[in-house]
C-alpha cells in the first residue's frame, strides 16, 4: 500500500454506517438500507462503540429505568449463526430464581423479508458484571438480506419494554427497505 501510486488506493469510508451525530432528519431512524418511523418519545444516544450502527433510549414508565435500542449490522458472513447468538444472549441472563434461562423464538415479516425475534426474562447479568438486575428483558429482532443482518436488541426493565411494546410493534412494522444509490463513477 504504501508503494502503490495515490490513483490506485481506494478510500473506503469505514464509518459511514455510524452514527457519531444525531440524526438530520429526527422523524425516521435509518439503519443500512432500512427506515422506519421513530417514535416520537424515543431519543438518540451516542453510540460507545464502532460495531454499534444507532443506539435510542426508550423512556421509562414511571417506576423503572430506561431501555435501549441497539441496531448492528454485520455482512453475512461475519454474522455468526443464530442458535451461537441465542447461546451467546442466554449466557448474559439467568432466571429471576437464579436458574437458567430459556428464549422463545418468533417468526414475523418485516420489509416484506423474513425476520426472527428472541425474547429473553429474568436476571440481567451483563458480560462478566458484578451487579445484577432483576426483572430484564432481552428482545432481539433479526433481519437478513441479501448481504448484511441487523440485529435490533431491546434490553431494559421488562416494565419498560412492556410499555413500550407498541411502539417497538410500530417502528418494527413501519420498518421499509431502501434500495441503495449506486454512484455512477
Amino acid at each position: 500500500m504504501l508503494d502503490a501510486p495515490e490513483e490506485l488506493i481506494v478510500e473506503v469510508d469505514h464509518e459511514a454506517k455510524f452514527t457519531f451525530y444525531p440524526p438530520e432528519n429526527n422523524s425516521v431512524i435509518t439503519f443500512g438500507n432500512y427506515i422506519s418511523q421513530r417514535p416520537e418519545n424515543w431519543f438518540w444516544v451516542i453510540p460507545k462503540t464502532l460495531v454499534v450502527t444507532c443506539n435510542y433510549v426508550l423512556p421509562s414508565s414511571t417506576t423503572s429505568d430506561p431501555a435501549l435500542i441497539t441496531i448492528t449490522q454485520f455482512e453475512n458472513e461475519d454474522s455468526e449463526s443464530l442458535d451461537k447468538s441465542i447461546t451467546r444472549w442466554k449466557d448474559l441472563f439467568r432466571s429471576d430464581g437464579g436458574g437458567p434461562i430459556t428464549a422463545t423464538k418468533q417468526s414475523l415479516t418485516i420489509a416484506e423479508r423474513e425476520a426472527t425475534q428472541i425474547t429473553m426474562l429474568g436476571e440481567y447479568m451483563g458480560a462478566g458484571s458484578g451487579w445484577r438486575l432483576q426483572n430484564h428483558m432481552l428482545l432481539v429482532t433479526i433481519l437478513r438480506d441479501e448481504t448484511h443482518t441487523t440485529y435490533l436488541k431491546v434490553i431494559g426493565p421488562r416494565e419498560t419494554i412492556t410499555t413500550q411494546r407498541n411502539a417497538i410493534n410500530e417502528f418494527l412494522s413501519s420498518t421499509s427497505w431502501v434500495e441503495p444509490i449506486v454512484e455512477d463513477e
